[in-house]
């Protein structure tokens, strides 16, 4: 039994289930080299079904995340998408300044239309199916259409293994922004809905766009620049924003439309400097997805926690959560922006299979998020060949590569790894990253000057071997961190073995704790690594030029070497050592 889950918003992702069980994910992004592709993944289908030996018409259902049509155009929508927000047409200044001046007049205007919207989107909806089974050339009557919360709701169910509050909270969907469940260990009951104009997704993308950085791209930058505000200066700006958006029980309210923010903007805000307002954002962020977590949990007395949806791509504000005393339990689904739909889709639609042919709905737990491409020695040596890489480098074939990056490490290089089955998401967890001794604090200068060219402010990460969490990071709920989606306080010992893999300001730090059982490779490369040094952690960063998705095949692999001063790569059992 087979499902295809695919999101056709930007970072489109395709997901293959085989049986209850997450067999593939990946994200067309890695193949089409295009960051945030948006369009139908044909690339990464194709791949799912060709490693997986299956062709389409094997599959049960395809399910599809609602939010969006077909995209026949550019994929590399990113500039238009900016432009969208900050380049209105002359009705939507119009439409902006009602909203702002006249709010109340702005929703009944709003309300006046909303069945007409409804019947838009139904309309939507039935030529989203069309359209998919003209171009997969797939019955029309096997493609489900997935709700955009529902789906972000239904990625978490497989590790949820008890009656548990599920919360999704993003940018927006057709109508909503966000969503309360209540999932059972078979379904989902949504409690309560927020409409999307009162988005604190989006408001934190307008904030985005107004410091200069690109929208549903760079919201992590804002966030790492956040605590290096002064928080006398922070509050004086978070007290503006509590006045355009609130939370009420359960639902977010607000005072305009946020998609019209720059009025308010232009108002008050303009000439405020910008680690003030990101400080601002980002504590309205903490402190009204705190307030939403406690209300929910008091509404339905239960204190297990899911959550999904963009803005839980906030480490920071998952931190605040987890720490409240009512969340006993707290599981953020990894990824968790629109590439998890796919996820969420291929189980809603294993759902309906279930039902129809009347079979227990058993999922197996997603775990380690290696579920892509894979390349092995033979693919390598054929690049090395086709493209004369001996020219370049000096290659060596090593029986024991990982204890050969280990003594790299510790020597202080930088090494890059592509090695694997390539990661899904927006993560690096150790086969497509770049690696290096998380003691040097030099080592992030060198990082951000000449391989990544980011931006000084923010912060790397570390791997850290499970025998050596607690020594690192303080965890008092024994929460499973493999992910990089939670931040904790470091320990002393951490900001002495590990300072340059943490946030150079306030000290957190965001680990992917490593295991035998996820990753044996990258496991034996850290524990070499601590048997050389006495550390247990590296630090990891994703393995891409800057403003490039992450590497996924050998050939990524060496374009990133040459466009950067990385000197080593890591790739199956060969060490490339660039030439002077």
């Amino acid at each position: 039994m087979y499902i295809l889950g695919i999101s056709i918003d930007h970072n489109s992702t395709a997901c293959l289930l085989k049986d209850g069980e997450i067999v593939g994910c990946v994200s067309e992004e890695r193949f089409s080299r295009i960051k945030n592709h948006w369009g139908v993944p044909l690339k990464a289908i194709n791949y799912l079904l060709t490693s997986n030996n299956i062709k389409l018409s094997e599959v049960d259902y395809i399910a599809v995340d609602d939010i969006c049509g077909i995209n026949r155009g550019n994929p590399d929508k990113r500039k238009q998408a900016l432009e969208s927000i900050t380049k209105k047409s002359k009705s939507q200044r119009f439409l902006s300044k009602i909203a702002y001046n006249f709010p109340r007049f702005f929703d009944f205007y709003y309300n006046s239309v909303k069945t007409y919207k409804r019947n838009i989107l139904k309309n939507q909806s039935r030529l989203l199916i069309k359209e998919l089974s003209t171009i997969l050339n797939y019955p029309e009557r096997k493609i489900l259409i997935v709700d955009h919360h529902l789906a972000h709701a239904f990625s978490t169910c497989s590790n949820l293994k008890q009656k548990t509050l599920v919360l999704t909270l993003d940018g927006q969907s057709n109508e909503f922004c966000s969503a309360v469940s209540i999932y059972d260990g078979k379904n989902f009951k949504i409690i309560s809905r927020s409409n999307k104009k009162a988005s604190l997704g989006f408001l934190y993308t307008m904030i985005t766009i107004f410091l200069g950085m690109r929208p549903n791209e760079h919201e992590f930058k804002v966030m790492g620049l956040a605590p290096y505000a002064k928080k006398d200066k922070v509050n004086e700006v978070y007290q503006k924003f509590k006045k355009i958006i609130w939370l009420e029980d359960l639902e977010f309210k607000s005072k305009f439309d946020m998609f019209f923010f720059e009025n308010f903007f232009e108002k008050e805000l303009k000439f405020t400097r910008f680690d003030n307002i990101a400080g601002a954002v980002q504590k309205l962020v903490e402190e009204l997805t705190m307030d939403w977590v406690r209300n929910a949990i008091k509404k339905t007395g239960i204190h297990n926690v899911a959550l999904c949806g963009g803005v839980f791509m906030n480490v920071k504000a998952n931190q605040r959560i987890l720490e409240l005393p009512e969340v006993t339990n707290l599981f953020v689904m990894p990824s968790c922006s629109d590439e998890s739909n796919a996820i969420g889709s291929c189980f809603y639609g294993y759902k309906k299979y279930c039902e129809t042919n009347n079979i227990p709905f058993n999922t197996q737990p997603i775990k380690d998020l290696y579920l892509g491409p894979e390349y092995g020695n033979e693919y390598i040596e054929n690049i090395i060949k086709t493209k004369n890489l001996k020219q370049k480098y000096k290659i060596r074939k090593i029986k024991e590569i990982n204890k050969e990056v280990a003594k790299l490490l510790a020597d202080g290089k930088i090494v890059a790894r592509c090695s694997g089955k390539s990661e899904w998401g927006a993560r690096a967890l150790g086969n497509r990253s770049i690696l290096s001794n998380a003691t040097n604090m030099e080592t992030i200068k060198i990082l951000n000057e000449t391989i990544k060219d980011r931006d000084f402010w923010m912060p790397f990460t570390p791997s850290i071997l499970d025998k050596f969490a607690k020594r690192y990071f303080v965890n008092p709920k024994g929460v499973f961190a493999p992910y990089m989606c939670i931040t904790f306080e470091s320990t002393k010992q951490a900001r002495k073995d590990i300072p340059a893999a943490m946030h150079t300001y306030d000290q957190t730090l965001r680990p992917q704790v490593v295991t035998k059982e996820y990753n044996p490779d990258y496991y034996k490369i850290i524990e070499e690594f601590s048997r050389l040094t006495g550390r247990g952690g590296i630090l990891n960063t994703s393995f891409n030029l800057h403003g490039e998705p992450n590497v996924l095949t050998p050939e990524d692999a060496i374009h990133t070497v040459e466009n950067s001063d990385l000197k080593y790569l890591a790739m199956g059992n060969y060490l490339f050592e660039k030439l002077e």
